[in-house]
């Protein structure tokens, strides 16, 4: 029986929860928890619907720290995973090295190249609430979830969508998507 491939995927935007991953991609298994000093969150790449997705980028000799979650997930979910991240057409794939389960570990993530940056854009709110039910539901330091809740974000003007991707997660409607 051939043996399966396995690879880490390292998520730290609207797939930090596994209800979010998995409605994507099938069953994934969570590690643990992944500190990344030297990086930081931004909310800067262009999104195909207008606008601004999460994105980390690096910040070598300051004191910030990104957070993320690590998941086993099997080859052929890399596959759908691209997919639904745009890989080639707004994200790039990305190994890192990082340390989860007191173990150092190569990891995939996506990160946005310099033509996909816009400072120009708001995410939005629903978006948000997304990563901020993500992050606590790993228990993410409640600075870091705050500092991500605070973000300036706009309305989606599609309150379906709004209101589909807030129910699949079980999260609260904001009281403009519940009209």
């Amino acid at each position: 029986m051939p043996v399966e491939r396995q690879r880490i995927y390292l998520a730290y935007g609207s797939n930090l929860h596994p209800r979010r991953l998995e409605a994507r991609i099938g069953a994934v298994e969570l590690l643990g928890v992944v500190t990344l000093p030297g990086w930081m969150m931004r909310f800067d790449k262009r999104g195909g619907d207008g606008s601004a997705k999460a994105n980390l980028h690096a910040a070598p000799g300051s004191d910030r720290i990104a957070r993320a979650a690590a998941y086993r997930v099997r080859s052929e979910q890399v596959g759908r995973l691209d997919v639904f991240e745009g890989c080639g057409r707004g994200y790039e794939t990305m190994l890192m090295t990082i340390r989860v389960a007191g173990k150092e570990r190569s990891a995939f993530t996506y990160l946005t190249p310099s033509q996909w940056v816009s400072r120009d854009l708001l995410p939005f709110d629903w978006y948000v609430d997304l990563i901020v039910g993500g992050a606590r539901f790993h228990g993410f330091d409640q600075a870091y979830v705050r500092e991500i809740s605070q973000h300036d974000a706009c309305e989606d003007p599609d309150h379906e969508r709004a209101r589909r991707e807030l129910t699949e997660m079980n999260l609260p409607l904001r009281a403009h998507y519940k009209r």
